[in-house]
């Protein structure tokens, strides 16, 4: 039986929510100009909230206001890259590096599963030695940089099912042959906490639920 960890990001791996940040350093390190356009984000947050529009839109919105067209090439790849290390070294939690560490010893396969775009959830995932990240993808242009174009959908609730079981299937692992246990931060992923054999809520502000463990990674222990 093949043990597989799938990991959710935002506040689960992470203390915090990452692509707000994510808009606004790419925005600080980039024409300076794109700064004032920040009302706006904040305005589409709110737009959002209210139901006009769903997650792939403000999403594709946020990033081509504040980062552009293209969101990730070679010129943009330090930018990034310095964002990376900023969460690395400030908004990790403890527990979710100590569990990492423990579930890599033990010969579990480790899947970074998130929202969050590939733009630097691929990034973050190779330097926490997770061996596969399923992220929101992006279209490309002809020279394979990143638009802020989403290609198909944003990596969210029921998606998150069908991206991981396109993986085992690349992988050639029947779900039959595998024990999954998932991380994630919050109800609204209950398709991939129920399509697991064991999921688990993260964080101590997490609702509790019967059908899934409780996990407080704000320390190592």
């Amino acid at each position: 039986m093949q043990p597989i960890a799938l990991y959710d990001l935002d506040r689960t791996v992470t203390r915090t929510p990452t692509f707000t940040p994510f808009l606004l350093h790419m925005a600080a390190g980039g024409t300076r100009l794109r700064l004032l356009a920040v009302p706006l984000w904040v305005l589409a947050m709110l737009g959002y909230k209210a139901g006009f529009y769903g997650r792939k839109q403000l999403k594709q919105f946020g990033l081509r206001l504040l980062v552009g067209r293209v969101v990730r090439s070679g010129a943009l790849q330090p930018r990034i890259d310095a964002f990376v290390a900023r969460q690395l070294a400030r908004n990790i939690q403890p527990g979710a590096r100590a569990r990492i560490a423990a579930d890599r010893a033990a010969g579990v396969r480790l899947v970074l599963v998130t929202a969050a775009p590939e733009i630097y959830a691929e990034t973050l995932a190779m330097a926490l030695q997770f061996e596969t990240c399923i992220a929101t993808r992006h279209q490309r242009n002809a020279a394979g940089d990143l638009l802020a174009a989403i290609d198909g959908e944003n990596n969210y609730g029921p998606e998150k099912v069908r991206r991981v079981e396109t993986w085992l299937a690349e992988q050639g692992i029947p779900r039959a042959d595998c024990h999954i246990t998932a991380y994630t931060d919050h109800a609204s992923d209950a398709p991939i906490l129920d399509y697991a054999d064991t999921g688990v809520l993260v964080g101590h502000f997490a609702r509790s639920d019967p059908r899934w463990g409780r996990a407080d990674w704000r320390t190592a222990t």
